[in-house]
């Protein structure tokens, strides 16, 4: 069995490591900075699982044998290979550190390269990366940044290294908002795993500096301890004027995606938004928003914080500042600071 100390190390370093699981497999969840090179594709492993239904463990492994062979077998061995040669202090992994990882690890040494696996494999890591989870969230002390919606709590917490901080929407690959979607998200184990590891990093500090997010961050929920840990963690409200935040959302939810989209699918992209909350806004509410909305994306200057700012204030104003005005008000026993960037950063000693 690995000691925990020893499974710590490997993400500190950070250690390579090599996922020989199939892609399927791969994509549910894995390790941060992990490479898929598996010794089953998708449906070669789907053949090897009914044969092993159907007829057992022999023949199965016959079976795989026969559809990794001739230039099949050495084409995979030769990837490990070079990424081997490319990263000799890689640690190679299959679910349980079984047959497969087992398999590939003898075809590499027969082909003359030094490959280590872990034993346990997936499984045994991450296990190890929950419990790691409650361990560290449960006894290390946070600071929430706070602040509403345009403040610029994602840009503050990204500027400096000291405190440490974990970004908590970056591992989500979300904006933690209605209208915050900002691509495919990782997998609920891929997202923790990558929680994890950045706790492992920044553990035993005085704070770690967090975003103050809801339990959802997009369609990932975060870990139950760490939620609870928020909840009584000290709170830095980040102060922001209504034009720089303004001026920020324009930015990020309009010009940021027109130059990845055209206007239309960009509109399209918020319209959709819009009709997830509004519910809550109310029918007129939300008709008014959408048809001013349309009218900045019909104006000559489509990056321009003036063209959009009608249908942004209302969202502020009706939606997302009563919100946070609710939360903060619950927090503000919690409350260490409010201020500017600047007035943030140095009662906080960021560096």
């Amino acid at each position: 069995m690995i000691e925990p100390e020893m499974m710590d190390r490997w993400f500190l370093k950070p250690t390579p490591f090599l996922d020989v699981r199939a892609p399927v497999e791969f994509e549910t969840g894995t390790l941060p900075g992990a490479v898929n090179l598996p010794i089953l594709t998708d449906e070669e492993r789907r053949l090897v699982g009914t044969c092993y239904r159907n007829e057992g463990s022999d023949a199965a492994v016959r079976l795989g044998h026969e559809l990794v062979s001739g230039p099949v077998k050495e084409e995979r061995i030769r990837g490990w290979v070079e990424f081997l040669k490319q990263s000799p202090e890689t640690r190679i992994f299959c679910w349980r550190g079984g047959m497969r990882s087992s398999i590939a690890i003898q075809w590499i040494r027969e082909a003359g390269q030094p490959a280590e696996k872990i034993e346990g494999g997936y499984k045994a890591l991450r296990r190890h990366l929950l419990s790691r989870i409650n361990e560290i969230a449960s006894t290390q002390e946070f600071i929430l940044i706070a602040g509403k919606t345009g403040s610029g709590k994602t840009e503050f917490l990204r500027t400096g290294t000291h405190p440490p901080r974990i970004d908590l929407e970056a591992l989500a690959r979300h904006r933690g908002s209605s209208f915050g979607r900002s691509g495919p998200q990782p997998p609920q184990t891929g997202f923790e795993n990558h929680l994890a590891v950045e706790l492992i990093r920044n553990r035993g500090s005085r704070a770690i500096l967090l975003e103050d997010e809801s339990v959802m961050i997009g369609a990932l929920t975060l870990p139950r301890v760490l939620v609870s840990a928020m909840k009584t963690a000290p709170v830095a409200v980040l102060e922001c004027p209504l034009e720089e935040r303004i001026e920020r959302i324009t930015r990020e939810y309009v010009s940021e995606r027109l130059m990845e989209s055209d206007a239309p699918a960009v509109l399209f992209e918020l319209e959709a938004s819009l009709l997830r909350i509004s519910k809550k806004l109310g029918g007129a509410l939300t008709h008014s928003i959408q048809n001013k909305m349309r009218e900045g994306f019909q104006s000559s200057d489509l990056t321009s914080p003036h063209s959009h700012a009608p249908w942004i204030s209302d969202l502020l104003e009706h939606y997302y500042d009563p919100f946070y005005e609710r939360a903060i008000a619950r927090a503000a026993p919690r409350v260490l600071v409010r201020g500017s960037r600047n007035e943030l950063a140095e009662k906080l000693g960021l560096s």
